[in-house]
């Protein structure tokens, strides 16, 4: 009976390391390769990277179901199927993944019209009923089944070096990969790298700079630690220099919530601080840069104006240097001393977090409601909200509100007008406004799912995104890894107020909450 039992707890050991092997291979190609992946250039690179992305899904779906139906896995599972005890095994962000597709599956069947293009995302990003399916499959499968380590993200930062050099290297207008031979003049400032529009490059550099920041913040080996600091270099810059005002989201995101975390130990303070500093040297060290090779870059129309015309920034540069200096000379552990601190700095920093949000929201308020927009003369195109805010988000966000407020019925309110079905609503209602620029997108990911699958799916959407933050904040004793992935959401959320879902950048976030939601490494005393 023992040798039984030994050989069948053999078994499992076998299949859960196959699948989890699987998973790996799975997960490097996402992580590696499918950022670099190109066919023609920009003039495809949606297309191409969508393409790539289902394949190497499919194929790792394939691979899963073939190996669970040879071991007899899927069959037995199928055998000795209960749906209680299946319900069971689910936690709260499955559910809200789950209630996430079925939104997009229910939107669908209800917008009769559009079936085929709602399906498939045709009349928007591909953004469809079928990406959303395999979003939710690869999901399922990554937490299930991968076997998380720290070296998956080196993998991740080594390709982002790559992503983040060409970036640069295209800022000097050099085009060493030869992109924008055949583009139009006037889109060669807005698209970049192996990723294609500004927006989506900065993305997937914010997950580069989040990461390595995380990572440098939470390292204890020394040359682990210098690897970290020289990805979080690199990546601030290709950050900046990716000209698009949504980089300046996610490292509001970043160093704004890192505090909660790393404001428990001596260690992280000083690394926070140093971090603070190594940013704000690389925007005075890019200010210099443009000024020496003025005839050579691009040159950067952004917040990162309002930040290099402050004439005060070198003094705040050496101020930010001397406060990690010092935080260094009193920190440094000894033998004796503890690193953990209490919990009163995080407090404070909350009610840091919670003043910045009141004064925003009332310079807000008093630039837009009280009419007193003169005041902020200096910021209005940030603060001032009308057509033209926000390369014209303005624009379409109040339209898409009165669609959503005046136009749709009852039903499509609760569940969308369908998946992808938002460039139908402009053309049909604002057709004769739009005369140069057609907007399938809203360019904020919530009023986008508002009105394309309703409260249910965009609340289901903001529901996975922050009930995964929170099952990894409930699990990041030991796991940096995993404090690495949470703060990417994290910061992808606050990203994507302003910005639109695309199979360039997409793929590689999800695969990044799964990745955290994950289980570990395996220890023989497991």
């Amino acid at each position: 009976m023992s040798n039984r039992i030994k050989k069948k707890e053999q078994t499992k050991n076998s299949f859960q390391e196959n699948v989890a092997l699987i998973m790996g291979i799975f997960t490097l190609v996402v992580l590696c390769i499918f950022p670099l992946v190109y066919h023609h250039y920009y003039f495809d690179i949606l297309e191409t990277k969508y393409q790539f992305y289902c394949v190497v899904s499919l194929i790792a779906m394939a691979a899963m179901a073939g190996y669970g139906l040879a071991g007899g896995r899927i069959t037995a599972f199928f055998k000795d199927f209960n749906f209680k005890s299946v319900c069971k095994s689910l936690n709260y962000v499955d559910w809200a993944m789950i209630a996430f597709w079925l939104s997009n599956v229910v939107s669908w069947l209800l917008c009769s019209d559009w079936r085929w293009d709602a399906f498939w995302g045709t009349f928007g990003r591909y953004n469809g009923v079928f990406l959303m399916t395999i979003y939710m499959i690869v999901y399922f499968m990554v937490t299930r089944f991968f076997c998380f380590r720290q070296w998956y993200l080196d993998a991740f930062l080594a390709v982002g070096i790559f992503v983040c050099a060409f970036g640069i290297t295209d800022y000097f207008q050099m085009d060493i990969l030869g992109f924008k031979v055949n583009m139009v003049e006037e889109q060669k400032a807005t698209y970049t790298s192996t990723l294609g529009n500004i927006n989506t490059y900065t993305v997937y550099v914010g997950a580069v700079a989040v990461i390595s920041t995380i990572l440098f913040a939470l390292e204890k080996n020394q040359k682990r630690m210098l690897w970290y600091f020289g990805n979080m270099v690199l990546s601030s810059v290709a950050l900046i220099i990716g000209t698009s005002d949504n980089a300046y989201l996610t490292i509001a995101a970043l160093f704004g919530f890192a505090p909660l975390y790393l404001f428990r130990t001596k260690t992280g303070v000083r690394r926070y601080l140093i971090s603070l500093a190594t940013f704000f040297t690389v925007i005075q060290a890019v200010d210099w840069m443009n000024v020496k090779y003025a005839d050579r870059v691009l040159g950067i129309q952004s917040a990162f104006n309002l930040i290099v015309n402050y004439d005060k920034l070198p003094q705040l540069v050496i101020a930010l240097w001397i406060a990690s200096v010092v935080a260094v000379a009193l920190t440094v552990k000894k033998k004796e001393d503890a690193d953990k601190i209490g919990s009163w700095l995080r407090l404070l920093w909350v009610a840091v977090i919670a003043a910045v949000m009141g004064v925003a929201v009332y310079v807000l308020y008093d630039a837009n409601v009280t009419g007193n927009a003169e005041k902020y003369s200096a910021i209005s195109n940030y603060v001032v909200f009308n057509d033209a805010w926000g390369t014209h988000r303005g624009f379409v966000w109040v339209r898409a509100m009165k669609v959503f407020n005046e136009k749709l019925t009852p039903l499509q309110k609760i569940f969308g007008y369908g998946p992808e079905t938002f460039k139908i609503l402009m053309q049909y209602y604002y057709s004769s406004e739009m005369k140069t620029v057609v907007f399938d997108n809203a360019h904020n990911e919530y009023l986008h799912y508002l009105l394309t699958i309703g409260i249910v799916g965009m609340a289901s959407y903001i529901a996975l995104m922050v009930s995964s933050v929170v099952k990894m904040a409930r699990n990041l004793s030991g796991r940096p890894e995993v404090a690495a992935c949470m703060f990417v959401i994290a910061a992808y959320m606050v990203q994507a107020v302003v910005n639109l879902n695309l199979p360039i950048a997409m793929p590689i976030v999800l695969h990044l909450l799964a990745m955290g939601l994950s289980k570990g490494p395996v220890t023989k005393a497991q």
